[in-house]
């Protein structure tokens, strides 16, 4: 009996103990002391220092800084901002120039800078790394513009001629149409050259299998070579291609401790494998740019095709298999799969096998207009690719060694008929920070009103961290504006904050509802469901509002990043019978802004 006494002592002790990660510190409003909004003024950090500054501003709580200390230091940091602005134009940095700028009109208007515009930075961009022969990333940043009534015609014929010869015959095209609207005389050399017909055995020569040797592994006992196997092409006249970051993985995995070296085999030279290095890579678009030294023999133009239309055939070139100079062909079957964290893919029914990823995927006008990446084993004919317009979105930051870096808000959103209806604030985050709250709906972004995630996904991915964005919410009848500066995105945000967070403001997030606890016990937390959203993983299982439910177990794999909830509940649906249902969920959810 005492032993039994003992041993139930013991297990409430253990769990009684079980206390979750402490949360890190985050800031409020509240707690901003001068001291640190001098400091971010100083440092690097003005436009973090003006996110603060209006907060305190327009914040309709008590603030300890008084409003002329506060109209000092917004003086301070828009001077400081203006300084840092022209020091960039002077070091010719103008993708840091441009992030000023949108951060000063932002919330003044472009009066600090009459000289300048944003068609007018992203030229100064483009001709920048133009004449340090980065002929891609300055045509990338050229079509980024969206007038191009300031150029002159000599400015339009050149990068006319540049786009020809990086093989973007479609880029060329867009540009002779504005020569043609102005009523100039167009080139006829041009104006031929950009209507031809590119055979499609043409392509295959732009075309590479890569080949990443993992060394030695066992397979019961006896050693196996390790190899991996997939697809790349040219788009850079100096031997950078394009492949999957799954296929490369091995090269930059931090957590990979085995051998890998990695090679490409050129189209027609099957004997041959030339060193390749990765440059940059992007694990949540699974795209990686590599560098060869080798002279190209044929490239692909990266479009921004966006209309694409279901039903269209397409073709798919690679090496499935490692058989080289392979074409296959089907169509898109569907598009706006949310497959990614980020943006979308578009669903098809080419064959895809292993050695196909990375390959390129080119529509009946020769348009590049996505790369393969993955195919369902079990079923088949669905297989999938990322359209050309995310990767054009991040092309300029491929060209920067290491992972790409995107801009986040830090919140989980579910479309709804009014805009997008935020699901949870992460602790930190610039949302949190200004203040914005679950349950509000974002209408407008920047300048750019928002119904679709991807739309806001696609602005977000457009601006740097640093950057200053108006964020317009809709909370209940009040109409409310944010300001707040863009950070580095976590690789996956709920990675980190499910270690501390409390349970229930994770169900939105991750499965789609909405919770209230009615009593927490030792073994056990009682629940209520408040709100269920259309189409969520909660709506699948049938939960519906009002069905209570206690929860039994949660269980999170970091290394299959995955959630699991255990819960036994009585569903309305199902006439209030007690039953026990799992709810499973990917920590890398697709609806985080």
């Amino acid at each position: 009996m005492k032993r039994s006494i003992f041993y139930l002592i013991s297990l409430f002790l253990l769990f009684s103990c079980r206390t979750p990660t402490p949360a890190p510190p985050v800031r409020t409003l509240e707690e901003v002391t001068i001291s640190e909004i001098q400091t971010m003024i100083y440092s690097e950090e003005p436009t973090k220092a003006l996110q603060w500054i209006i907060g305190l501003r327009t914040s309709t709580s008590p603030v300890k800084i008084h409003p002329d200390e506060l109209e000092r230091l917004e003086k301070e940091a828009k001077e400081k901002i203006i300084e840092k602005f022209y020091q960039a134009i002077e070091a010719s940095d103008f993708s840091y120039a441009l992030s000023l700028y949108s951060s000063f009109r932002t919330l003044y208007g472009s009066g600090g800078f009459p000289e300048y515009s944003v068609d007018r930075l992203k030229f100064l961009l483009a001709e920048t790394e133009r004449q340090k022969g980065n002929t891609v990333l300055a045509l990338t940043h050229f079509r980024g513009m969206s007038d191009w009534g300031m150029l002159s015609p000599e400015e339009l014929t050149k990068y006319a001629r540049l786009a020809l010869d990086l093989k973007n015959l479609p880029a060329c095209r867009t540009i002779l149409k504005e020569l043609e609207r102005r009523n100039l005389v167009v080139p006829k050399d041009l104006k031929e050259a950009s209507l031809q017909n590119i055979p499609l055995a043409d392509y295959l020569a732009g075309t590479v299998t890569i080949w990443v040797n993992r060394g030695i592994r066992m397979d019961r006992g006896v050693g196996v070579p390790d190899r991996v196997i997939g697809s790349g092409f040219y788009i850079d006249p100096r031997g950078y291609l394009l492949t999957n970051y799954h296929v490369i993985q091995s090269e930059v995995d931090p957590e990979y401790e085995g051998y890998s070296r990695l090679f490409i085999r050129p189209s027609g030279r099957i004997d041959e494998r030339i060193p390749a290095k990765v440059i940059g890579f992007d694990r949540i678009f699974d795209i990686a740019l590599l560098k060869a030294e080798v002279n190209p023999p044929f490239l692909f133009g990266i479009t921004d095709v966006q209309e694409l239309r279901v039903g269209s055939r397409i073709y798919a070139l690679g090496s499935p298999g490692g058989l080289e100079n392979t074409i296959t062909s089907g169509i898109i079957s569907a598009v706006g799969r949310r497959f990614f964290q980020l943006g979308d893919a578009m669903q098809m029914d080419v064959p895809v096998n292993p050695g196909s990823s990375g390959g390129p995927l080119i529509d009946e006008e020769g348009r590049l207009i996505g790369i393969v990446f993955a195919g369902i084993e079990q079923f088949q004919g669905v297989n999938f690719a990322i359209p050309a317009y995310w990767i054009q979105k991040i092309l300029p930051s491929l060209y920067t060694p290491g992972e790409v870096v995107h801009s986040w808000m830090g919140v989980s959103v579910q479309e709804v008929r009014e805009g997008l209806e935020v699901l949870y604030v992460a602790p930190g985050s610039p949302a949190y920070e200004v203040g914005i709250q679950r349950g509000d709906q974002i209408r407008q972004i920047g300048d750019t009103t928002v119904y679709k995630v991807r739309d806001a996904q696609s602005v977000l991915l457009s601006q740097r961290p640093g950057t200053l964005l108006r964020v317009s919410v809709q909370r209940k009848d009040e109409t409310k504006s944010y300001i707040l500066a863009l950070q580095k995105r976590p690789y996956i945000p709920l990675e980190k904050v499910i270690e501390f967070e409390r349970k229930e403001n994770l169900f939105p997030a991750l499965f789609g509802f909405t919770a209230r606890s009615l009593s927490s016990g030792l073994f056990s937390d009682d629940f209520i469901v408040e709100k269920v959203y259309q189409g969520s993983v909660a709506d699948e299982t049938g939960l519906s509002e009002n069905d209570p439910f206690t929860l039994r177990n949660w269980i999170v794999d970091k290394k299959k990043r995955l959630v699991l909830m255990q819960i036994t509940i009585k569903q309305r649906k199902a006439g209030f019978l007690e039953g026990g249902v799992q709810l499973g969920a990917l920590l890398e959810q697709n609806n985080f802004l």
